[in-house]
C-alpha cells in the first residue's frame, strides 16, 4: 500500500502533519494552505498512525468548508489507504455536530429526538407573538434587535445574575426608553420558554444545548473518547459556546489541533472571541506553535501593504506574510469626487481590464463595508451591461412557498411546533383566520399547552363550523403522518428509502391542494406554475440526499424527513445565489472571507466606512475593522484597486468625507496614485460628448 505523499509540503505544513499527540495551534496566515495542511495531517492520523476514522473529528464553519475538507480527505486516504479506512469520519460545521449529539443524547435535558430547529423568519414570528401578548408594539421594539441580543446571551452561556446584567447592558442609548430593559428581560425568558414547550431550538440553542448536555459527567466522557482527536478550522471565529465545548470534548485528551489566524478575527459582533486563539497556550499550557506563513495567493507588493497595516495591531501574535510569487503591480489609489463617480470609475476600470487583458467578469470583485454601499454600483453595473452577482440576495429558502411546504413537514414531525402551525394553519385557505388562531394562542398561554394541544380540545370556544374545519385539518396532518411511517422499508437507507419519501411528499402537496392554491393566488399561470415547480425541487431533493453512515434514526421516513430538514435548516445560513457564473461579484468585507479574486476593489476607503463610526465613536474596536480592511487586501491575487470618495451624496447634498485612517498604514512607494489619470480621462470623455452635442446641433 503506498505511503501518504507528503512531498507536497512545505516544511512548516509537514511538522504541522507529523506533530504527534497532545494540543497544537497552526497559525495559518491568508493564502497560506490551511485547508491542504489539515486534509493531510487527517489522512496521515488515519493512513500512517492507525487512528480509526470513527474517533476523529473535523470542525468548521460553513457546510461548504466542511463538504471539501471531508472530500479532499478522502481522496488523499483512498490513494494510500484503500477507500474503506475513511468510513465512520466525522467532518462538520459546530452546529450540524451539535445537531448529531443533541438527537442522540438530547433527552436528558428534556428534548425528544425529533426537536425542530427554527429559522431565524420563525424566531421573528415567534418574538413578533410575544410582543403581541405582552402588549407591546413591535413597530417601536425591532424583533432583529431583540433576537440578536438574546443570541448574544445564549452564546456567552449566561444565567441567573449574569443574564440579567448582561441584558440590560445591551439597551445602550435606548435607555431613554425606560421600557426597553423590561422588554428585553422578558422577551427572553418567553422566548426560551416557548421554544422549550414546542420541543424546539434555534442556532443559539444548539451550541448552548450541547454544552449543557456535556455538563453529564457519562455524557462527556463517552464524547471525549469518541472523538480522540479533533481538528478546527477558523478558530479565531470560536465563540463562548464553541470554545465550552471544545474543553468538554477534549476532557480525556488533549488531542486538539486548532488552525487560525488571530489577524482574521473579524466577527466580534456575532460572538467571536480571539481572545480563545491569542490565549490558547493558557487553556493548553503543552500546546505546541506552529506558524504558516508562506502566501501563496497574492503578489509580494500586496502582502508587503497587507503586512505593513496588520502591524499597527498591537495585541496579535507577530508574524509577516511571505509571497511565494513575484512582485506583481503596484497598489491602485484613485480618490474620486462622490458616489456616482467612484462607482462609474470603477465600472469603467472593469470594463478596459476585460478588453485589454481579455479577463472574464469573474475575475472581479467589489468589496465594501456595508450593505447599504451596494446600491450605486448595481446601477451602473446594469447601466453599463455588466453582469453581477450580489451576495446575500434573497434565498431558495426564504420564498413563502418552500417555507410553506417545510412548515407542514415540520408539524407532521413535531405536533408542538407553534410557529409552524400558525404559519400553515390557514394556507392553503380553509377559514381558519386570526380569530381562531387569537382563540387557540389564548388557549394554549392559559393552559401551557401546544396550539396542536389546545386544537384537539374539546372544550375550545369557538363555533362549531370552525371546530368542524379545525378538526379535519388536525386529521389531515395526522394522516399524513401514518402515510409518511408506511413508506419504512427493510432495506438499508438509499434508493429505495429516499424515493418512497419523496413520492410521499409529492403526494403530501397533492392531497394539501398547494397547485391548485398558488393558481388562485397568481393573476399570471406561468408564475404559480414557477412557484410550484419550486416546491415540487423539495421532493426531488429528498430523493437525490446523499447520507454517508447513516444514524439509527435515518433508517426511518421519519428520521429520514427529520435528516432533510436538519440539512436545510444549517444550509440556509450559507446559501448564496448563483445564476451566473461569469459575473462581477459584489460583497461585504465580512462575506469576502475565505474568498480571492484575480482583481479587488476595495471601495468606500474613508473614515465612517472603514473604519466604521461606530468604532471611531468608541463602540466597537477599532482593531478589529484594521483586520477587515487586511482582510480585504489579501482577497486580491494579482490586481488591488483602492477608492475613496472626497464627498458622499446624502439627500441631495454633498457632505465631505475624510480619508480611511489606514490608508497611512501603507507604504508610499508601493501606491500607484490614478486619480489625475482618471480625472484627465473623465474631461477627455466629457469633451468628447460636448464636441458630439455640438455637430449635433450643427447639422439639424
Amino acid at each position: 500500500m503506498p505511503k501518504l505523499d507528503l512531498q507536497k509540503l512545505n516544511s512548516e505544513q509537514k511538522k504541522a502533519v507529523l506533530h504527534g499527540s497532545g494540543p497544537l495551534l497552526i497559525l495559518a496566515g491568508a493564502g497560506s494552505g490551511k485547508t491542504n495542511t489539515m486534509t493531510h495531517r487527517i489522512a496521515h492520523l488515519i493512513a500512517e498512525r492507525g487512528v480509526s476514522a470513527q474517533n476523529i473529528l473535523g470542525l468548521s464553519f460553513t457546510n461548504k468548508a466542511s463538504k471539501e475538507l471531508k472530500e479532499r480527505v478522502r481522496k488523499l486516504i483512498t490513494n494510500s489507504a484503500g477507500a474503506r479506512a475513511a468510513e465512520g469520519l466525522v467532518v462538520s460545521t459546530f452546529h450540524s455536530l451539535c445537531v448529531r449529539i443533541l438527537r442522540e443524547f438530547g433527552s436528558r435535558i428534556g428534548y425528544s429526538s425529533n426537536f425542530t430547529i427554527i429559522d431565524s423568519g420563525d424566531q421573528t414570528d415567534t418574538i413578533r407573538s410575544i410582543l403581541k401578548n405582552i402588549k407591546v408594539d413591535d413597530r417601536k421594539f425591532d424583533p432583529q434587535w431583540l433576537l440578536f441580543n438574546i443570541g448574544r446571551a445564549k452564546n456567552l452561556m449566561l444565567e441567573g445574575d449574569a443574564l440579567n446584567e448582561f441584558l440590560l447592558a445591551q439597551v445602550g442609548p435606548k435607555a431613554a426608553y425606560d421600557l426597553y430593559p423590561i422588554v428585553l428581560q422578558s422577551t427572553y425568558s418567553k422566548y426560551v420558554e416557548q421554544l422549550r414547550a414546542q420541543n424546539a431550538m434555534d442556532f443559539d440553542d444548539l451550541l448552548a444545548n450541547t454544552v449543557r448536555l456535556l455538563g453529564h459527567a457519562d455524557i462527556r466522557s463517552k464524547l471525549s473518547k469518541r472523538f480522540q482527536h479533533i481538528l478546527v478550522d477558523e478558530y479565531q471565529d470560536t465563540n463562548q459556546a464553541q470554545f465550552a465545548l471544545l474543553q468538554y470534548l477534549t476532557c480525556e485528551h488533549q488531542n486538539l489541533c486548532v488552525v487560525g489566524d488571530d489577524d482574521q478575527s473579524i466577527y466580534a459582533w456575532r460572538g467571536a472571541d480571539p481572545s480563545h486563539i491569542l490565549g490558547f497556550k493558557k487553556h493548553y499550557p503543552d500546546a505546541q506553535t506552529l506558524v504558516l506563513s508562506r502566501n501563496y495567493r497574492s503578489t509580494e507588493i500586496i502582502l508587503e501593504a497587507a503586512n505593513s497595516v496588520i502591524e499597527k495591531n498591537t495585541k496579535r501574535f507577530p508574524k509577516r506574510l511571505v509571497a511565494v510569487r513575484d512582485r506583481g503591480e503596484p497598489i491602485q489609489m484613485i480618490t474620486v469626487e462622490d458616489d456616482r463617480s467612484e462607482a462609474d470609475t470603477v465600472v469603467r476600470l472593469i470594463r478596459d481590464l476585460i478588453e485589454h487583458q481579455k479577463r472574464p467578469f469573474s475575475d472581479f470583485a467589489i468589496l465594501y463595508r456595508s450593505n447599504a454601499q451596494s446600491r450605486i454600483f448595481e446601477e451602473a453595473l446594469r447601466l453599463d451591461r455588466i453582469p453581477y452577482k450580489l451576495v446575500g440576495a434573497m434565498s431558495f429558502l426564504d420564498r413563502k412557498e418552500i417555507k410553506d411546504a417545510l412548515s407542514y413537514f415540520r408539524l407532521i414531525l413535531n405536533h408542538q411546533d407553534d410557529t409552524a402551525f400558525r404559519r400553515i394553519i390557514n394556507w392553503p385557505a380553509r377559514a381558519l383566520g386570526k380569530t381562531t388562531l387569537e382563540k387557540l394562542n389564548q388557549a394554549a398561554l392559559a393552559q401551557g399547552k401546544s396550539l396542536w394541544e389546545s386544537a384537539t380540545d374539546a372544550a375550545i370556544d369557538i363555533p362549531e363550523k370552525t371546530k368542524s374545519t379545525l378538526l379535519g385539518f388536525i386529521h389531515v396532518i395526522q394522516q399524513l403522518r401514518v402515510q409518511l411511517a408506511s413508506c419504512a422499508t427493510a432495506d438499508t437507507p438509499g434508493p429505495v428509502l429516499r424515493a418512497k419519501v419523496a413520492e410521499w411528499a409529492v403526494q403530501m402537496l397533492s392531497t394539501l391542494q398547494f397547485k391548485t392554491a398558488m393558481f388562485e393566488e397568481e393573476d399570471e399561470p406561468k408564475n404559480a406554475e414557477r412557484r410550484f415547480e419550486s416546491v415540487l425541487e423539495i421532493a426531488n431533493a429528498i430523493g437525490m440526499m446523499e447520507i454517508d453512515q447513516p444514524t439509527d434514526l435515518e433508517r426511518t421516513p421519519q428520521g429520514l424527513l427529520q435528516s432533510y430538514l436538519t440539512r436545510l435548516s444549517l444550509d440556509s445560513k450559507e446559501e448564496e445565489k448563483e445564476e451566473t457564473k461569469n459575473a462581477v461579484t459584489m460583497m461585504t468585507l465580512h462575506g469576502s472571507k475565505g474568498l480571492e479574486y484575480p482583481v479587488v476593489f476595495l471601495v468606500g476607503l474613508e473614515d465612517g466606512y472603514l473604519p466604521h463610526q461606530r468604532s471611531i465613536d468608541g463602540a466597537e474596536d477599532l482593531s478589529e475593522e484594521r483586520r477587515l480592511f487586511y482582510v480585504g487586501m489579501t482577497r486580491a491575487r494579482d490586481v488591488l484597486l483602492l477608492t475613496k470618495a472626497q464627498n458622499r451624496i446624502r439627500y441631495g447634498k454633498p457632505m465631505p468625507r475624510q480619508p480611511s485612517r489606514f490608508l497611512t498604514d501603507l507604504p508610499p512607494d508601493l501606491i500607484l496614485d490614478r486619480t489625475q489619470e482618471t480625472k484627465q480621462r473623465d474631461q477627455t470623455e466629457l469633451n468628447d460628448k460636448l464636441e458630439a452635442l455640438k455637430n449635433l446641433f450643427l447639422r439639424n
